[in-house]
C-alpha cells in the first residue's frame, strides 16, 4: 500500500507540474502576442524578463541582449521637446514608479551598444506598475505606441500652438495702437470709454493666448520644469515678492512654523503662476477689504495649501471638479456681469500642480463657517520631502500670519 500511495503522489505531482508548465507556456504566448513591449525589472533596475515585442521594437537579436542589463544602460528617456530625463530626475518613470503606477508620454531612445544598435527617439506611452512579492519587489514597464486618438490629440495640440503664435502678431499691433491712443489729447468721454473697453478686451485676448500656449506646453510635455528642493515658506516668499503692495496687503497666511519649514520639490515659476491665477480669481469676485487666505495643513505624506476666497457662493450643484474643465468660467456661476475671465485659470492651476506631482481639489464653502468665508476653496496637495527643512532668512517678510481665531470680518 505505501508504495502505491507513493506512486500515486508522484503521478499527481507530475500532473500538477505539467499543468503549471502548460499555464506558463500559455501566459508566455499571451505576453508575446500583445502589441506592447513589456519588461520586468528587479529592485536594482536590472531587466529580468521581456516579451517578444520588446526584442522587435528595440532591435535586439534575442531576449538575452536585454535581460541582465541595467535599464538605464539600455534606454534614454526624453521629454517631447528633446530634453533628456536623467535617471535620478523625479520625472523619470523609474523614479515615479516608487510611488505606484502611472504613465507618461515620452521619447525613448535605445542607447548605443555593440550588441544593441542605436535607434532614433520614438514617441511612446510608457506605463509603470509595482509588483510586490514576499522576497523582492519588481517593476513592470510597458511601452505602447500611440493609438489614432492620441495621435489626433497631438495634432490638435500642435494646431492650437501654431494658432496661438499666429494671434500674437495682430494682438501686438492692436496693443501698439492702443498705447498711442492713450497718449492722445482731447478725447471725448465716449472715446475714452471705448478705449477702455478695447484695452480690456485686448488684455483679455493676450491672456488667453498666453494661457493657451502654456497649456499646450504642459499637454505636450514641453514645459521647461526647473524643480528645486526648498521650504514652502521660501516658495511663498518669492511669489509674494513680485506682487504689488495692495495685493500683498489682502493676503493672510495661516501657517505654523513646522509647516512653513517643510521641504517641497517645486518649480518656482509654476508655483507662482498657480497662486497668480488663484489670486486673480479672488480679486475678480471679492469685495473691497476681502482677504485672500492661505492655510497650511498636513496629510500623511502631503502638505496641503488651502486657498479661501470671500467671493459670492457658487451656483454649481454636484461635482466641484467640473470647475477645472477648460473654458468653464467662474462668472457663469457667481456674477454674470463680470465677464473678464477666459475660463482657463483653474484648468491651468490643475495642470501646473499635477506637473509638480501634486493634486488639486475644489470645494464649495458655506457663508455659515466659523471664519465667515464663502464661495470657493481650492486645496493644493504637494508631496513633502521631510519635516525638518530650514526656512530662508527672508521668510520674515513673507506676510503677516493671521491666526484663524483672530481674523476679523472684512465686512
Amino acid at each position: 500500500m505505501p508504495s502505491e500511495w507513493h506512486s500515486e503522489s508522484i503521478i499527481k505531482r507530475s500532473a500538477s507540474l505539467d499543468q503549471l508548465q502548460d499555464s506558463l507556456s500559455l501566459l508566455r504566448f499571451a505576453c508575446d502576442a500583445t502589441s506592447e513591449a513589456m519588461l520586468i525589472l528587479d529592485e536594482h533596475h536590472t531587466v529580468c524578463w521581456v516579451n517578444r515585442r520588446s526584442t522587435e521594437w528595440f532591435l535586439a537579436e534575442s531576449a538575452h541582449h536585454l535581460i541582465g542589463h541595467n535599464f538605464d544602460s539600455l534606454f534614454l528617456f526624453r521629454h517631447l521637446d528633446q530634453r533628456e530625463i536623467p535617471p535620478d530626475d523625479n520625472q523619470h518613470p523609474l523614479q515615479q514608479s516608487v510611488g505606484g503606477e502611472g504613465q507618461m508620454s515620452v521619447l525613448v531612445q535605445v542607447r548605443n551598444s555593440e550588441r544593441l544598435p542605436s535607434t532614433p527617439g520614438q514617441h511612446y506611452m510608457v506605463t509603470w506598475q509595482r509588483i510586490n512579492q514576499k522576497r523582492d519587489d519588481f517593476t513592470l514597464i510597458i511601452f505602447r505606441d500611440l493609438d489614432p486618438f492620441e495621435k489626433a490629440l497631438q495634432h490638435q495640440r500642435s494646431f492650437i500652438n501654431r494658432l496661438a503664435h499666429e494671434l500674437r502678431t495682430p494682438l501686438a499691433i492692436i496693443n501698439g495702437i492702443l498705447r498711442r491712443l492713450a497718449r492722445a489729447k482731447g478725447l471725448t468721454v465716449q472715446q475714452i470709454r471705448s478705449y477702455g473697453e478695447l484695452s480690456s478686451e485686448a488684455k483679455r485676448m493676450s491672456g488667453l493666448v498666453d494661457k493657451l500656449l502654456l497649456l499646450s506646453d504642459l499637454d505636450t510635455d514641453r514645459y521647461p520644469w526647473q524643480l528645486e528642493k526648498r521650504s514652502v515658506c521660501s516658495f511663498l516668499t518669492q511669489w509674494l515678492d513680485h506682487l504689488k503692495e495692495p495685493q500683498r496687503q489682502m493676503i493672510c497666511l495661516d501657517l505654523s512654523d513646522a509647516i512653513a519649514d517643510i521641504t517641497l520639490s517645486l518649480d518656482q515659476a509654476a508655483f507662482s503662476l498657480v497662486f497668480d491665477n488663484l489670486l486673480e480669481n479672488s480679486l475678480r469676485f471679492a469685495s473691497n477689504g476681502s482677504k485672500f487666505c492661505i492655510r497650511g495643513s498636513l496629510d500623511p505624506q502631503m502638505l496641503v495649501l488651502s486657498v479661501l476666497d470671500q467671493g459670492p457662493p457658487l451656483s454649481i450643484n454636484g461635482d466641484a471638479s467640473l470647475l477645472f474643465d477648460r473654458f468653464t468660467r467662474l462668472e457663469e456661476h457667481r456674477d454674470p456681469s463680470r465677464s473678464d475671465g477666459v475660463g482657463l485659470g483653474l484648468a491651468l492651476v490643475k495642470s501646473l500642480v499635477e506637473g509638480m506631482g501634486g493634486v488639486v481639489k475644489a470645494d464649495f464653502s458655506s457663508p455659515n463657517t466659523e471664519d465667515q468665508n464663502c464661495g470657493l476653496q481650492i486645496s493644493l496637495f504637494f508631496p513633502r520631502l521631510n519635516q525638518h527643512a530650514v526656512c530662508s532668512d527672508d521668510s520674515a517678510n513673507i506676510a503677516p500670519v493671521v491666526p484663524v481665531d483672530d481674523r476679523t470680518d472684512p465686512a
